[in-house]
């Protein structure tokens, strides 16, 4: 009894923390609208609706008895193809590619056109009827969790070769996550099929472990990448004067700066720290405020700026400050240099 207890008390706190990574996120985007805060909050929307599902089912199972039944089991699959396919679009919010366009499009589809079929056969076929096609339908799992891991670790491969060690452990231990329960859910599938209903519990009763790992990591993800960065902003422009390692902060532009620095980011494919690095470059920040702002060290702070200045093909931060108010960086760099 103790046990299914704690399973429950578990239940509730990945339900709580995913809230809590829902508020982070609409928090963050009534003060900065992004299409990556938009896509953060359809994927733990759906997490927390896999949450409450999963628990229901537990709960009906486990402790009051009621044993649900298959076409009910099944929609989890559904649901999981669902959190899969947002999760490929945020992952593509993270690491923006367009080698990766086309892989992410396929998997995409794949994941809702797999869902639907699924979701159609359950309610329209008999357990029986269901069941002479289960050997066709594990090949389009096989097929599905190929396409995943695939295109998941395209987009881990490009975190990593960027330095972005937070999304590269992020990505990593979602996909993992993911993964992971969708196998359970498989296992669980094959178990009745093989008439060993006995090993469905194991696996599925472990599916709580991951929704508290996945809720914990989103909160803390969005908290550091989308709400600290929102809110650190200052409401008032600083007033112009010469930063420790950096050019002198520029006034307010009469255009919208949060707009221009999305136009940047678009157009030179930096990821969304890499956004926030530039904002905080043109609002002159050196080294050390940044890092003291975003709780890193400043070398890695070091190494970003490097990737910025990399990806929009300059030397210095004048140059950068020159792109977003629309300039020509090539005088402004030799005249850095002298």
């Amino acid at each position: 009894m103790h046990i299914k207890e704690a399973i429950l008390l578990c239940y509730i706190i990945s339900i709580a923390l995913s809230v809590a990574g829902l508020t982070c996120c609409y928090l963050a985007g009534s003060r900065e609208k992004t299409t990556f805060s938009r896509s953060m909050m359809g994927f733990m929307g759906c997490l927390l609706a896999v949450c409450f599902y999963d628990m229901t089912i537990y709960y009906s199972n486990y402790v009051l008895g009621i044993l649900s039944n298959m076409e009910v089991m099944r929609i989890g699959n559904c649901l999981i193809a669902g959190a899969m396919c947002l999760w490929i679009l945020v992952q593509q919010h993270i690491i923006r590619r367009e080698a990766l366009q086309l892989l992410n499009r396929i998997t995409m589809r794949y994941l809702l056109l797999y869902g639907g079929v699924w979701l159609v056969l359950t309610i329209a076929l008999t357990l029986e009827q269901f069941y002479t096609l289960k050997w066709l339908l594990l090949t389009t799992d096989i097929l599905l969790i190929i396409l995943f891991l695939a295109v998941s670790v395209a987009h881990i491969v490009y975190a990593a070769v960027a330095n972005e060690k937070m999304s590269v452990y992020y990505m990593t231990l979602i996909t993992g996550l993911l993964l992971w329960n969708y196998i359970s859910y498989f296992w669980s599938e094959t178990s009745v099929y093989w008439g060993n209903s006995g090993f469905i519990r194991a696996p599925m009763d472990l599916t709580i472990v991951i929704w508290l790992v996945i809720n914990a990591a989103n909160l803390i993800y969005t908290y550091r990448i989308l709400f600290q960065p929102a809110f650190a902003r200052e409401e008032e422009p600083e007033p112009p004067g010469e930063a420790a390692d950096g050019p002198e902060s520029p006034a307010r532009p009469p255009w919208n700066l949060e707009q221009r620095i999305d136009e940047i980011r678009e157009q030179y494919h930096l990821t969304p720290r890499e956004r926030e690095f530039v904002e905080l470059i043109y609002r002159g920040k050196s080294n050390k405020e940044i890092a003291e702002m975003l709780f890193l060290s400043e070398s890695t702070v070091k190494t970003h700026i490097y990737n910025i200045f990399r990806k929009m093909e300059v030397r210095n931060r004048v140059s950068v400050i020159c792109i977003i108010n629309g300039e020509n960086p090539s005088s402004q760099e030799d005249a850095a240099e002298k």
